[in-house]
């Protein structure tokens, strides 16, 4: 079994479900990012009170987890949207069984479809499970994220406990920004998590 750890960054924002509703900007992954940061520079103006928002604890664990697999063989990956994680999926030969373990704030099971591409950032982990039904799901969320779908409540393991990383073993890591659900002055806590795994270079 090969381990795929997929992080989001919008994980670690210090900001409860209903702060985000009120306080971030409405958009999608196909929004450029010129006009996400128009849309980030209104909502700014709007609710000084963004600027006020740091991460969470969990941020430094999980830094201080990717340090120590730089002594394995460990694929890292690094993008913007979560639908990227697919150039990694796709790689695996689909006689491997995954495990993957998601630390988001989202579980990405959802079913919608964005223009015409049926694998985005909100349902990649439904598309992964539609063509691997054997991979073994993990998500570790927020107390306050979303747990339901259309189908109802999440259907695989999760749990608030980030340590729980500490009983994994992962073969690949990716890490996205998600520039919809991550306030840009926090810009520079994603890059030191991004260096902490990658060591400055970038797949």
């Amino acid at each position: 079994m090969l381990g795929l750890l997929s992080i989001d960054f919008d994980y670690f924002i210090d900001a409860s479900s209903k702060e985000r509703d009120l306080y971030f900007p409405t958009g999608s992954e196909e929004i450029s990012a010129i006009k996400y940061r128009f849309l980030w520079e209104e909502s700014y103006v709007k609710y000084p009170r963004i600027k006020e928002l740091g991460v969470i604890e969990d941020y430094y664990f999980l830094k201080n987890f990717l340090t120590s697999l730089h002594s394995q063989k460990v694929y890292f990956y690094k993008a913007d949207s979560h639908k990227s994680i697919k150039k990694i999926i796709d790689m695996i030969p689909r006689n491997l069984q995954l495990m993957i373990v998601n630390i988001d704030f989202h579980h990405d099971y959802y079913h919608y479809y964005m223009g015409r591409d049926k694998f985005n950032c909100g349902n990649w982990l439904r598309r992964v499970l539609e063509e691997r039904p054997e991979t073994k799901v993990k998500w570790i969320r927020r107390k306050d994220s979303q747990l339901y779908s259309l189908e109802g409540i999440f259907p695989f393991e999760h749990t608030t406990d980030i340590k729980s990383l500490l009983n994994e073993k992962f073969h690949y890591v990716f890490i996205c920004r998600s520039p919809e659900w991550s306030p840009p002055h926090l810009s520079n806590k994603f890059e030191e998590l991004v260096w902490s795994a990658l060591r400055g270079k970038t797949a």
